[in-house]
């Protein structure tokens, strides 16, 4: 009986270890989980709260819907909803524009000493501050700035062009800003790309036209996905560029939030805020959708 058993308890054991090897990584996963949930979950709780039921200076606190019926029913929020994400979309799609060929040229050069110095003045505005940054180009765009002497001296214009104070030196700005942050992932999965299945397409008789669609672009559809995402969700919920580019004059979400801060309206900014990161989490699933298919897709012509 003793004997018999004896196989059963090492069962036993060696399930214990094959589980304590499986889970062995959820005690990392303790401390970033846990102050995801402290700090992130706990502050989107009181957003909603404070949403339903804010705080009032004068009397007790009692549960409304007004700040959400003030939001939802008045057009010009809309229209505000409306700017946010036509700005992020319009960088987004700029960046993307820009930074594909930057990423696609960047991953061609041979020489190292090259290579380091593309690195560098493409990454060079990160190490920036956003406020010097952005400080920066209301002085080349604004009315007496270089941008405008270059093109009055060149006879191109005879006033100086409005470039600040406006979207269209929003978007300046933050595509400069952001491009980086499209670059990068793009750049990360160019270079996994096979010069064989260039050369493969091309001895079936793909032009390089035909192979960029065919074989490049799916491949590296992973990386555009996850730059696009990491751009629309900066400018999104970007503040300190479009605040000081805009003037005032440009009104987003998060102008809006900071300016109900400041009124200590609490209720409105809370209902503002989660509106804005509802608009961040739709898009980012449905990117997700594509990625997912992309990298699938990716899979399988790698294959």
């Amino acid at each position: 009986m003793a004997q018999a058993a004896i196989p059963q308890i090492v069962a036993r054991r060696g399930g214990w270890r094959a589980a304590l090897r499986r889970y062995a990584h959820v005690p990392l996963l303790t401390p970033a989980v846990g102050l995801t949930v402290a700090v992130f979950w706990v502050c989107m709780a009181v957003l909603v709260v404070m949403s339903v039921y804010p705080f009032l200076a004068a009397g007790t606190p009692r549960l409304t819907l007004a700040a959400w019926q003030r939001l939802l029913g008045d057009p010009y929020y809309w229209g505000v909803v409306g700017t946010t994400l036509r700005l992020a979309f319009v960088v987004t799609a700029l960046a993307l524009a820009l930074g594909y060929p930057a990423a696609y040229a960047i991953s061609k050069i041979q020489r190292p000493g090259w290579a380091l110095a593309a690195y560098v003045v493409l990454f060079a505005p990160i190490l920036v501050s956003v406020v010097v940054r952005t400080y920066g180009w209301l002085l080349l765009l604004s009315n007496t700035g270089v941008v405008n002497y270059l093109l009055r001296a060149a006879g191109l214009v005879r006033e100086p062009i409005p470039l600040i104070f406006n979207e269209t030196g929003i978007i300046i700005a933050m595509v400069h800003i952001l491009l980086p942050f499209m670059v990068f992932p793009i750049l990360s999965v160019v270079g996994q790309v096979g010069g064989d299945l260039k050369e493969a397409a091309m001895d079936l008789g793909a032009n390089r036209w035909v192979t960029f669609r065919r074989v490049t672009l799916p491949l590296t559809a992973p990386g555009v996905i996850s730059g696009c995402q990491i751009v629309f969700t900066l400018t999104i919920s970007a503040f300190v560029t479009p605040f000081l580019m805009g003037g005032g004059r440009v009104q987003i979400l998060s102008g809006l939030i900071y300016r109900d801060m400041e009124a200590v309206n609490l209720g409105f900014a809370s209902v503002v805020a989660l509106v804005l990161l509802a608009l961040a989490v739709v898009i980012l699933a449905a990117s997700n959708v594509l990625a997912r298919r992309a990298y699938r897709r990716a899979e399988v012509e790698r294959a």
